[in-house]
């Protein structure tokens, strides 16, 4: 048995763990990231991505090559089956209204874990990660210097100890170091509906030739469900069973599986081999602390939510976001580690929320009515805005207008559908020119502090300069760096020519300054100063 050392060992190589990885990378802190599976799955599971996570893709400079691997969102549905006639095509995101100018990015991609993992991995070893499959935790204590893990490595055969600074569980739902840590859970656990994922192997493509749909409905006397296409001639077939009727996952076995597969393709003699059959349950469950002393929690480890609105992966990743900045702060001895402490204060509200929400809408009205009534009589099945941006941070980390706003608490939304530069909100979109190119304010975040000042604000940069730490800082107006295309900078950011706005690398507002004081750089030095938690310590 080595000894090997770490500042941050990741465990769990799905969305999260992989995007956690690359936003450390970003920030010069190299993880070591493990998983127990052999390799990326190659189902198409956790299927689209939202706006949020194409920006961080952006920020990333991976936004090309996941809009290169995604598609436009779509539902084929068929009356009886794949090989009768489509009787329609729907676009679920015209469903949803959004405010126009939110985001550079489409509402919604369909990118599957089958292809968008693969890039993240891809990113991450490029980049210098230290990615180990078929590598499992068998146990860790911490202490005040760090984290003790013992890894099982499957493939060489051995174990080895590592030694780590942090631990990051992103273990999934049912993870073993939440367990572990005797962190309790909270919400409606598993919920009433019960799936069966059939993958299979055929030359079933053939029926799709000149459909481009994502899914693929279907809807006989003898089975309803839907396809979903994966690399190669892999096919995932979805049904769903009622154990109220007497149906139960013991009913589904290869041959039975086969004859449905068979039945919902329309054609009988089509060789087709099922290749696995997984059972699964959504659930709503959210950890009630998502750091223990040197350990955090992200993704499904700290929230788990039905997968109705698509928010699962997404509020993982963002998580992820607001994480590794703050980690790597730490590290680097930029920040005080109560800093650490806000990832909880903020991410907690906004994962009970994203999960709440996501008993909501079309996709949940199979949902007992005794269940629904009690899990949103407080809570109105809101736009899809809220969820995913139309909420604001409360922490320590924010500088807030509002002195009397708690630290700790319930969500705090935002007061209407749109982002209005008000800290502890993401940062509004709004397109610029630099040196001829047309660039969006999200594009700025390349994992560094960002301030932008107004076009009569150049003492901003001045001071952004003598910052203790390093910050990006840009004029704003109609002969700076930044021209600003759409004559937006005041209206968007609340701010006069003369103010600044500084934001933080996951792309919320951290604070902002309407005017210019008489002493700007000692202004933005205690900013920095109160938003890094320098000097303030856990009693």
């Amino acid at each position: 048995m080595n000894d090997q050392r770490a500042q941050v060992l990741i465990v769990g190589a799905g969305g999260a763990g992989l995007t956690l990885s690359l936003l450390l990378l970003q920030q010069g802190i190299r993880p070591v990231l493990v998983d127990r599976r052999d390799a990326i799955s190659v189902y198409p599971r956790a299927r689209n991505l939202n706006f949020r996570t194409l920006e961080v893709m952006r920020g990333l400079g991976l936004g090309a090559e996941i809009r290169a691997v995604g598609t436009r969102m779509s539902r084929a549905i068929f009356k009886e089956r794949l090989v009768s006639k489509q009787e329609k095509t729907i676009d679920p995101t015209e469903q949803i209204a959004l405010p126009p100018g939110l985001s550079p990015d489409t509402y919604v991609s369909y990118c599957p874990q089958s292809r968008f993992e693969p890039v993240l991995l891809a990113a991450a070893k490029e980049r210098g990660a230290d990615v180990r499959y078929r590598t499992s935790l068998v146990r860790f204590e911490q202490g005040n210097g760090g984290v003790t893990a013992t890894l099982e490595d499957r493939a060489a055969g051995g174990s080895c100890t590592l030694r780590a600074d942090y631990l990051v569980a992103a273990d999934g739902a049912h993870s073993r170091i939440r367990q572990t840590l005797g962190i309790r859970t909270a919400g409606w656990g598993e919920l009433p509906e019960y799936f069966a994922f059939i993958y299979f192997r055929g030359p079933w493509k053939e029926l799709l030739v000149g459909r481009s749909s994502d899914a693929f409905v279907i809807k006989n006397r003898d089975v309803e469900g839907f396809f979903l296409a994966a690399d190669g001639d892999l096919g995932m077939f979805l049904v769903n069973y009622r154990p109220k009727r007497g149906e139960s996952r013991e009913d589904f076995g290869a041959e039975r599986c086969r004859e449905l597969v068979l039945k919902g393709l329309g054609t009988l003699d089509m060789p087709i081999e099922i290749v696995d059959i997984a059972h699964w349950r959504p659930a709503e469950s959210v950890a009630e602390e998502f750091q223990k002393g040197r350990v955090f929690l992200v993704g499904d480890a700290a929230h788990t939510m039905p997968a109705y609105k698509g928010l699962g992966v997404n509020t993982a990743i963002q998580s992820a976001q607001n994480l590794a900045w703050k980690l790597a702060a730490v590290l680097r001895g930029q920040a005080g580690k109560e800093l650490l402490a806000t990832y909880h204060t903020e991410r907690h509200p906004v994962g009970q929320f994203a999960a709440h929400q996501s008993l909501t809408g079309p996709g949940a009205a199979w949902i007992a009515e005794d269940v629904k009534a009690v899990s949103l009589s407080h809570d109105e099945d809101l736009p899809m805005f809220y969820p995913i941006v139309g909420y604001r941070y409360r922490s320590n980390a924010i500088v807030s207008e509002d002195d009397a706003a708690p630290v700790r608490g319930d969500v705090a939304l935002l007061a209407r559908q749109e982002l209005t530069g008000i800290p502890g909100s993401r940062v509004p979109h709004l397109w610029l020119d630099q040196r001829g190119q047309r660039i969006s304010t999200l594009d700025l975040l390349d994992g560094r502090f960002v301030l932008l000042a107004g076009s009569e604000g150049g003492k901003w940069l001045e001071a952004a300069s003598s910052a203790s730490i390093e910050v990006a800082a840009y004029r704003v107006g109609p002969d700076a760096d930044l021209v600003d295309i759409e004559r937006g900078w005041s209206a968007k950011m609340g701010v006069t020519a003369q103010g600044a706005i500084l934001i933080r690398p996951d792309g919320f507002v951290a604070w902002r300054s309407v005017a210019l004081p008489n002493a700007p750089g000692a202004v933005l030095a205690s900013v920095i100063s109160q938003v890094l938690c320098k000097g303030r310590e856990r009693s």
